[in-house]
């Protein structure tokens, strides 16, 4: 613990032995003619073995030497975050600064936010100065060269009272693909964050802080991926369709009938509409509303395609000006809406691409 504050952390314990990427389904982009599937690729880990300690960091490599950037921010007292790059590497054999609470000699070198106004060159002669993780917390920021697809990673020390930590992941666009909340077990815990194999992402971010104060100090180590690899567009039908109201009634990972193609989609927010995926899939339009209208059929067209269902070109171009809508970055108008909606609808019911499933 510090002495002027808890401090927060989680770490994962178990040990992921890698064979091979799995093959999987894409999540962000969607081919004209075919799904983006994962193939067999290189699975990595960041270990952060081969990173200086007590310098601040801009980029660390892989095991396979994948180069990833790496920008940590520090909030202050006062809640404030600041922009300059705090990226410390911390050796948790050694207890430097004041982080007893991040001893542990079985891990090694983690990554920190450092600590503001802290020397980050361990004097043995000065007490607290060394790598030192911020007890206010703040955000680590990982951008990957390429697409990967996310496994797990471990996390160091999130207390009790620092119960607002998350993992995001981010595609290319920005857009979240799935987040995670880290589990508030106490001074100096351990666990391993599962990623869910999520695939397409290109930034992982940690943010680091509590509910009922500015605290979020903590940790993290050995991020578990795989490169995403897309197979080049065919013009192979492949797959079949099911529509919005199978997408419903498939949703729930607690019933047997459940659709694992929801994994990526529960808790995800749909676009800029302050909704989850499902939340949006489940509201009825009333009055006509368009947007939802479109939103049902575009919804269960997405869930399709991750599924394996391929898409043909006129309808990956309604998807596409579709999700430019939703991104609200065009302004159509309502019988635009409809038609598109109308175009996936056809396609959800197996009217148009690889037909419906049986």
């Amino acid at each position: 613990m510090k002495k002027t504050l808890l401090k927060t952390g989680l770490l994962s314990l178990a040990t992921l032995a890698f064979m091979g990427c799995e093959s999987q389904n894409g999540i962000e982009e969607i081919n004209p003619t075919t799904s983006q599937a994962i193939v067999a690729g290189t699975c990595d880990v960041i270990d952060f073995e081969n990173a200086p300690v007590g310098e601040f960091i801009t980029g660390v490599s892989s095991a396979n030497g994948v180069a990833v950037m790496v920008h940590n921010k520090a909030r202050n007292a006062s809640g404030e975050m600041l922009s300059d790059n705090r990226a410390m590497i911390y050796d948790t054999r050694k207890i430097t600064g004041d982080d007893e609470d991040l001893y542990t000699p079985e891990w090694g070198n983690t990554l920190i936010i450092q600590e503001i106004g802290v020397n980050p060159v361990d004097d043995p002669n000065v007490y607290g100065d060394g790598p030192n993780d911020n007890q206010w917390g703040g955000e680590m920021m990982l951008t990957f060269p390429k697409l990967m697809t996310l496994e797990s990673m471990k996390v160091l020390d999130i207390d009790t009272y620092e119960d607002n930590s998350w993992v995001y992941l981010y595609n290319e666009s920005g857009e979240e693909l799935y987040k995670v909340k880290l589990l508030p077990l106490g001074n100096s815990s351990k666990q391993t964050v599962d990623l869910k194999k999520t695939a397409g992402v290109k930034t992982l971010k940690v943010v680091l802080a509590g509910t009922q104060s500015y605290s979020g100090s903590g940790a993290i180590d050995d991020i578990m991926f795989c490169e995403t690899a897309v197979t080049p567009p065919t013009d192979e039908v492949t797959g079949c369709t099911r529509t919005q109201g199978y997408w419903k009634n498939h949703a729930d990972p607690k019933k047997k009938q459940y659709n694992n193609a929801w994994d990526a989609y529960l808790g995800k927010m749909f676009y800029n509409s302050g909704q989850d995926y499902l939340t949006v899939l489940e509201t009825a339009p009333k009055g006509g509303d368009a947007y939802y209208i479109l939103a049902h059929q575009f919804i269960a067209a997405e869930l399709n395609v991750v599924s394996g269902a391929s898409i043909p070109a006129e309808v990956k171009t309604a998807w596409d000006a579709a999700k430019a809508y939703f991104k609200g970055e065009t302004k159509p108008t309502r019988s635009e809406l409809l038609a598109w909606a109308e175009l996936l609808d056809d396609y959800n019911n197996g009217k148009v691409g690889p037909g419906h499933c049986d």
